[in-house]
């Protein structure tokens, strides 16, 4: 069954707290620094460590892939042993030859088989090739699947000549049999623990009620491919029919073991079964904004109040971006979290000057101040760029707004003469109200005679006079 994640609907799974009894994707389970390969990953929710689910919890279920394992035995490697199925009855004469011959290509099929299982166990449904199969070190328990499976089809032989109805059951029941018999096989990585009844009742236990599919589905297919013998068994020569007998059980025993492997991989937590390497930590990569996804985490628990907490923290790192600012103003802002929203505007307003955004400053004022009517920026600093770059956009009576009572919020502030200069400046020469301009010019007049500025402020009190002196003909 595929779990998936429960912050990402679409994604599978692939940790699990157990804990919180929650399960992750790749995406949002943050793992400490370091390398690669050792990283642990991490629960966001209690800190406790995360159990990695595998791979097979992602995989489609069995009979979703039931297609390729039917076209399995027809990939090139394996086509050539049906190939030699089909002529090692033809070529070799009837005997004790042929009979040694036959179940020495027999043992070959099963090695072919039980390393496409071994490969297919891992998730791996590639076509297994020859050189795969002659570097394989299972030897010994390819001949020990083999020989069982000669045992089981000489007994059901054998009572199938004494009674045709008792030789069917027996070949139903060990047919049902085998599947459990190589799972448990290949999870003790021996036959003989798979042929006492405790593996075979673990693999049962492991794969529950759809061994009842499993068994359907194989008494169907060999019930198809002994239909397909029988029918031409009447009408080929005998050695004809024997060849195309070795090459349906043949295929048949291919198809067996690789949906066998499939089964491994599919519930290999349920089975206790570890893919060849799956011992392994698994290896991963460190995102680059682990942060951003706790955030989406604790915002769908409803746990705002950690948002808001990990949001501010990237927002108080050196050089915080752009981004971190955005997502705590957006956070804040919809939590109605006054006191935040105006102690975080001024470090906000001067992101975004810096980053070239003037016009989302001039709209983001004017929501402030229509939140919270009458606001301007306590940071004097941050006033006065702001009514500089509102100044560049047009934006005058933003601009003087900013900067309008600056010598009562920041009585001591040093750039105080430049700032009402300019307040001055866009009064009377942009928002034609000269008297208002001439009145902070005269107050910087009076207050800093000995300010360096004060040239400044001489020039432009004799320029707003003359602006104010009525006019004659």
């Amino acid at each position: 069954m595929t779990l998936y994640c429960k912050y990402h609907a679409l994604e599978p799974a692939a940790w699990r707290c157990p804990p919180c009894h929650v399960d992750f994707c790749d995406t949002c389970s943050p793992d400490l620094p370091g390398e690669a390969t050792s990283a642990v990953h991490y629960c966001p929710l209690c800190n406790g460590e995360l159990k990695a689910l595998g791979a097979a919890h992602s995989a489609p279920a069995f009979w979703q892939r039931l297609t390729d394992f039917l076209r399995y035995p027809f990939s090139p490697a394996a086509l050539v042993l049906l190939v030699l199925a089909f002529l090692l009855p033809l070529m070799v004469p009837d005997g004790v030859v042929a009979h040694v011959a036959r179940l020495g290509f027999l043992l070959l099929v099963v090695k072919y088989a039980w390393t496409a299982l071994e490969q297919v166990s891992t998730g791996d449904v590639q076509p297994l090739g020859f050189e795969r199969l002659l570097a394989a070190k299972n030897n010994e328990l390819a001949l020990g699947a083999g020989m069982l499976l000669v045992a089981m089809v000489a007994a059901s032989g054998y009572v199938f000549t004494k009674s045709a109805f008792y030789g069917s059951l027996l070949a139903v029941v060990l047919l049902c049999v085998v599947p459990l018999v190589l799972l448990a096989a290949a999870v003790n990585r021996s036959l003989g623990s798979a042929l006492n009844a405790e593996g075979i009742k673990a693999a049962l236990a492991g794969i529950g009620p759809l061994h009842v599919v499993v068994c359907l589905l194989l008494v169907g297919l060999l019930a198809a491919l002994q239909s397909f013998v029988s029918l031409f068994a009447d009408i080929l020569p005998l050695a004809a029919a024997r060849a195309l007998g070795m090459v349906a059980y043949s295929y048949f025993t291919i198809v067996l073991f690789v949906l066998c492997g499939y089964l491994l991989f599919q519930y290999q937590e349920s089975l206790g079964f570890t893919p060849a390497g799956g011992s392994a930590k698994r290896k991963t990569h460190r995102r680059a904004d682990d942060g951003a996804v706790q955030v989406e985490m604790f915002l769908k628990e409803g746990n705002y109040g950690k948002a808001i907490a990990l949001l501010k923290r990237d927002t108080n790192k050196k050089n915080a971006s752009l981004t971190a600012h955005e997502r705590y103003h957006k956070l804040v802002w919809a939590m109605n979290d006054e006191q935040s929203l105006l102690e975080h505007a001024p470090v906000y307003f001067k992101v975004l000057l810096e980053a070239g955004r003037d016009q989302q400053v001039a709209s983001l004022l004017r929501a402030y101040i229509e939140r919270i009517p009458g606001y301007k920026p306590e940071d004097p600093d941050t006033a006065l760029a702001l009514a500089e770059a509102f100044e560049r956009m047009g934006e005058y009576k933003l601009a003087v707004h900013v900067l309008n009572g600056l010598h009562k919020d920041a009585p001591h502030y040093a750039r105080l003469p430049e700032a009402y200069l300019l307040a001055a400046r866009i009064l009377a020469e942009h928002l034609s109200l000269p008297q208002k301009g001439l009145a902070l010019v005269q107050f910087l007049e009076g207050r800093f005679k000995t300010h360096k500025s004060y040239p400044d402020i001489q020039r432009a009190l004799s320029a707003l006079a003359a602006q104010m002196r009525p006019r004659t003909l």
